[in-house]
């Protein structure tokens, strides 16, 4: 019996049923997907920074020693923490938290005033860390320094 074009045939319902899983799927994994892609950055950015080191103390290398004769002051990383190693106006060496303890920018050394300096909104420290004008809200937190510019230097947390 030969079929005319309007006749049915009965594979048919099963194709469409499976074409159709087919693009669900296909459907349902680029949303799957696309959802991964917007969602990662973002629980990325908002999961803390890990704590990269772990000893609680830092080296400064021949390079950080150069730059911190030359320049005054050197800007560190002591595991997750910015730190400012410096010599103050007696020059002994000194380091403190290098982050403003207003808006977490970052401070420099101002020799020739012997006072920490955040550039953000006019914040001023004392070499110790003391807070002397400005808008920030706490003192900055001091590190131990050991050593000298002829041998190796130390930073370290306080009490660590």
């Amino acid at each position: 019996m030969s079929k005319s074009p309007g006749d049915a045939d009965p594979a048919a319902p099963d194709s469409v049923l499976d074409r159709r899983r087919l693009l669900n799927l296909l459907l349902g994994g680029s949303f799957l997907a696309w959802a991964g892609v917007v969602a990662y950055p973002v629980l990325r950015y908002l999961r803390p920074p890990a704590e990269s080191g772990g000893t609680g103390s830092a080296q400064l290398s021949d390079e950080e020693k150069k730059k911190l004769a030359r320049e005054s002051f050197v800007i560190v990383r002591l595991g997750a923490d910015r730190v400012i190693v410096f010599r103050d106006s007696r020059h002994r060496l000194k380091a403190l938290q290098a982050k403003c303890t207003h808006e977490g920018c970052t401070v420099q050394y101002q020799s020739g005033e012997d006072l920490i300096w955040c550039a953000c909104h006019n914040g001023k420290f004392t070499a110790e860390g003391r807070v002397i004008s400005g808008p920030p809200p706490r003192p900055l937190p001091a590190y131990q320094v050991t050593g000298d510019l002829t041998g190796p230097v130390t930073i370290s947390r306080q009490g660590a």
